[in-house]
């Protein structure tokens, strides 16, 4: 299991330190036109804010904080994945996502298949769309965007209490190899087109990321636990 680097500040130089970094990441997501959730409203910021600075304060009192962080990076980027998966191209503005679209199992082109997807995944929005899917994109684009802000929270979070932000930044792209490749194939699968992985493939993938959800635990009841701490139920 992960544990907490020794030789760390004291608890509340690390939080300051957290909460400086994490409310510099929020700024940048509300107020810039590149930003992630540039276009929301006043009280979705103020949610997205309660509910990761309420994800500090749980992580930070946790008994293992790094293995608490650890789970909530899961849980957040296979949220983060299940839609991320229309985006990952190989021109994409992002450059993790460019980068995943040469990863193994992650075609770089599920965009291309939105209009065959969305009747099966999108069916909702899909009634209320355009001829150019309008809806549907709008949607894809939203859910990515909360659940990158909340991956990238905790990817902070794990920099600092692991003393090296790089090594966060390779455990969350391992983590979204795998988490993409398993979507896609998923998504490919329940909508009968063409797959990227043969079985053998598909049963190891299976299996990695089975064992990475019972790290993680109960989705629903971390997110409880954050909602009733932030006070946002």
């Amino acid at each position: 299991m992960l544990s907490l680097v020794r030789n760390k500040p004291n608890k509340y130089s690390l939080a300051e330190a957290i909460h400086a970094d994490v409310s510099g990441f929020l700024y940048e997501a509300f107020s810039s036109n590149e930003g992630l959730l540039g276009n929301v409203d006043r009280w979705t910021q103020r949610k997205v804010t309660m509910e990761n600075l309420a994800k500090i304060e749980l992580v930070l009192a946790a008994d293992d904080p790094v293995e608490h962080c650890y789970q909530n990076l899961i849980r957040e980027i296979d949220t983060e994945a299940e839609t991320g998966i229309y985006l990952a191209r190989e021109n994409a503005n992002s450059p993790s996502l460019s980068r995943l679209a040469d990863e193994p199992g992650i075609s770089g082109g599920l965009y291309d298949a939105v209009p065959a997807i969305a009747p099966i995944l999108f069916a909702d929005e899909l009634a209320h769309s355009d001829a150019k899917l309008d809806l549907v994109w709008v949607t894809i684009s939203a859910r990515y965007d909360r659940a990158r802000v909340d991956a990238e929270i905790s990817r902070i979070i794990m920099g600092f209490l692991m003393d090296d932000a790089d090594v966060s930044e390779d455990m969350a792209y391992a983590v979204r190899t795998l988490m993409y490749s398993f979507h896609e194939d998923l998504t490919r699968r329940r909508c009968e087109l063409p797959l990227q992985l043969d079985e053998r493939q598909t049963r190891e993938l299976v299996l990695m990321v089975t064992k990475l959800e019972r790290r993680a635990g109960d989705y629903e009841e971390r997110v409880r636990e954050i909602c009733e701490k932030a006070e946002t139920q």
